[in-house]
């Protein structure tokens, strides 16, 4: 857990880095290197093709490889990388040690995260039907790369974030994130061509069935209703196995 913290600061500072250089050069946006930017920028168009190897092409190549990675070990790049699913947690962890975690129903949560497929969907077909824009004036990273001017619509979109991750814990990656979808859509890639991808297991013979593990998930996964966390929304953080009471109950492992 640590470690994973260690990386989480570390890709924060660096993002947050990356974004005073963009505001402070005037550049167009940080989008350039968004791994999500391989859909809004226009790559379904062909633009990627004609990026050369410029910045942009950076953004392409990012998305495609942590799709790829997702297929072999999920969804790693929210849990230890994005700078905003760090955020999200970051400034959640200030009310979780205050009040008592807040927590929706498994089924409203099942229903909810697919949200983030309609998210994805729309997004496309502005693509395509080049309209991309639209989407562009609400993401929250294109947002922040405009400071001090921020577009109205960006605005609206971050505040949404702070004030519902207040509430639930990465409210965004949960429930919004159109690349959280297309990491998800990898992932069902990977085990339809027979990929056995890296899960989080709970030792069935160690266990207690205290249900910490799952009260404890911050996207909130009900761990406690198998073996193997096959919910492909599993950011591999670990939390799970820090809360366990009896420790080696939950590693991580490959199904036979």
């Amino acid at each position: 857990m640590k470690k994973r913290l260690l990386y989480q600061i570390l890709f924060f500072l660096l993002s947050i880095g990356i974004l005073g250089f963009v505001v402070l050069a005037g550049k167009k946006s940080i989008h350039n290197i968004c791994p999500y930017a391989i859909v809004c920028f226009g790559a379904l168009k062909g633009n990627l093709l004609t990026l050369g190897l410029g910045i942009a092409a950076l953004g392409g190549f990012l998305g495609i490889l942590f799709m790829v990675v997702a297929m072999f070990w999920g969804r790693v790049f929210c849990g230890f990388i994005c700078p905003l699913g760090s955020a999200q947690e970051f400034l959640y962890s200030l009310k979780r040690r205050r009040k008592k975690r807040t927590q929706i129903p498994y089924f409203a949560e099942r229903k909810l995260s697919k949200l983030k497929y309609w998210v994805l969907g729309i997004t496309m077909i502005l693509v395509v039907t080049g309209f991309s824009w639209i989407y562009i004036n609400f993401c929250p990273i294109y947002a922040l790369s405009r400071l001090p001017a921020l577009a109205l619509g960006g605005l609206l979109t971050v505040v949404a974030i702070v004030i519902s991750g207040m509430f639930l814990e990465r409210f965004w990656c949960r429930f919004l994130c159109p690349y959280a979808a297309l990491l998800n859509i990898s992932q069902a890639l990977g085990t339809l061509f027979g990929i056995k991808r890296i899960k989080v297991r709970r030792n069935l013979e160690r266990c207690i069935d205290c249900g910490i593990c799952s009260i404890n998930c911050p996207m909130n996964l009900d761990i406690l209703s198998e073996e193997f966390v096959s919910s492909s929304d599993c950011i591999h953080c670990m939390r799970c196995s820090e809360k366990c009471p009896k420790s080696g109950t939950i590693c991580k492992g490959r199904e036979s």
